[in-house]
């Protein structure tokens, strides 16, 4: 059940919905309705699942509250050790296996597992907690509000990746109170322009680019054919901005804000201003839960600048790895942690550089290195950038309109945020009307076309 089908938007929601409508007069139902709703939407894909999160769930639980009582730091560590081995054991063992076998020139098994939705999303959210406890920044909560906090549907899939300081707070408020009009009005506005970004600009380019990466898989790309490959970026943008904008509507019209997630990432004038802007959510848990650990880790005062720089390149690195289990992965968040390295050294060292030109600088490399993200093999991303030095004609250039189309918007128009803040300040009538015909657009483009899946459900 996507959140851009036909039956998430027309029958799960408006049930959902209706259902949260009749209990939310009752402070008790409140959560477990929601916990209830949750596990429905995570059923849809594969009930089995169900049995991974609840456990999932129920054991992390149950290791937080032994802590409470007994203070064993232990505990923390071994619930962490353990959330992060079912992550690599669904995830990685085949990549494991595959780099064995390479390695040792001899068969080794492999394991058909099918990767639970969201496993490392909700693998986060457990860390975050956890380590939080133990810090004693985090209180305990009750095993109804803490499933939710895991499992929260509109989040749980694909994020964001909200911290439990940010949502556990608004978990069972009342929703239909006085003034709930606003609020409801701005959780439409984030999915119909969630749903703009999802199916108006990053599926078209989706179908334009996919033959193009089939064939780079097969050889060279003929006949500048391969430009249209670095529509890729823009692609994965407004995939997963749109599936966050979504998202956050989803929350708000169950009187939960959730984080946001993009700030217009592509008008960002370092790689640096990137990454600040891009998948906040998770930038923050690499940031806050990897990348200071390992900075500020003990090792000498004599190379601190050295160790600074090292942690920088594995935090993105293993962030390239958390993508998904290759190699191509690995490597493209390695060039991210260089470019984050000479970035900070430039700033040490070197002089201002001019806007125009550190955003030309950066746009380049988003787009060269979005090659190796979504090609699946360093001889795919060869050929891509072989194809490079045919350049386009014009009858290619007309095959790229939405990719254009998509550049314009990424470069020139604003955060969604800022976007939906602004309609809210205009006349309500236009903006409903607006949006109302917006929708039905979307709505009739999802019925003439095939369903994308979100980009970020592989991750």
């Amino acid at each position: 059940m996507l959140f851009n089908d036909y039956p998430f938007l027309l029958v799960f929601l408006p049930a959902a919905l209706l259902i949260y409508r009749v209990a939310d007069p009752f402070s008790r139902l409140r959560i477990a309705t929601l916990v209830a709703l949750s596990f429905v939407f995570y059923s849809y894909w594969n009930p089995l699942f169900i049995i991974l999160l609840a456990a999932s769930i129920l054991v992390n639980w149950f290791a937080a509250k032994a802590y409470v009582a007994t203070k064993q730091g232990a505990i923390i560590t071994d619930a962490i050790v353990a959330n992060l081995a079912v992550l690599a054991v669904c995830k990685y063992a085949n990549f494991l296996a595959d780099n064995l076998q390479y390695l040792f020139a001899s068969p080794v098994r492999h394991f058909d597992l099918a990767l639970p939705l969201g496993i490392s999303f909700f693998t986060f959210h457990h860390i975050m907690y956890l380590v939080d406890l133990r810090k004693g920044k985090a209180p305990e909560y009750t095993l109804e509000r803490y499933a939710l906090y895991i499992a929260f549907f509109p989040q749980a899939i694909a994020g964001p990746l909200a911290r439990w300081s940010e949502v556990m707070h608004q978990f069972g408020r009342q929703v239909y109170a006085p003034g709930w009009q606003r609020q409801f009005a701005l959780g439409v506005t984030f999915i119909v322009i969630g749903l703009i970004q999802k199916t108006l600009l990053g599926d078209p380019i989706g179908r334009i680019i996919d033959p193009v990466y089939a064939q780079a898989k097969l050889g060279a790309v003929p006949d500048g054919q391969a430009w249209l490959a670095l529509g890729f970026s823009f692609q994965i943008l407004f995939d997963f901005a749109g599936y966050s904008d979504i998202a956050i509507g989803l929350g708000l019209l169950f009187g939960v804000q959730l984080p946001y997630n993009f700030n217009a990432p592509l008008r960002a004038s370092s790689v640096q201003d990137l990454w600040q802007r891009w998948h906040m959510t998770l930038m923050a848990f690499l940031r806050d839960y990897l990348f200071h650990p390992l900075a500020n880790a003990r090792i000498g005062r004599r190379h601190r600048l050295l160790q600074y720089f090292a942690a920088m390149i594995l935090t993105m690195a293993l962030c390239g790895l958390w993508h998904g289990p290759s190699w191509t992965f690995v490597l493209w968040g390695t060039l991210h942690g260089v470019a984050l390295v000479v970035v900070s050294l430039w700033r040490r060292y070197g002089w201002p550089l001019p806007f125009l030109l550190g955003w030309a600088m950066t746009a380049v490399f988003v787009l060269l290195t979005g090659v190796i993200f979504r090609a699946g093999s360093i001889e795919a991303a060869w050929h891509i950038y072989q194809g490079l030095a045919i350049l386009p004609d014009l009858g290619l250039i007309g095959r790229a309109a939405p990719i254009i189309v998509a550049a314009l918007c990424a470069y020139l128009l604003p955060a969604s945020q800022e976007i939906v803040a602004w309609l809210n300040e205009r006349p309500r009538t236009v903006c409903a009307a607006v949006l109302g015909l917006v929708a039905v657009a979307v709505l009739v483009n999802l019925g003439d076309r095939d369903v994308y899946e979100f980009v970020y459900f592989q991750f």
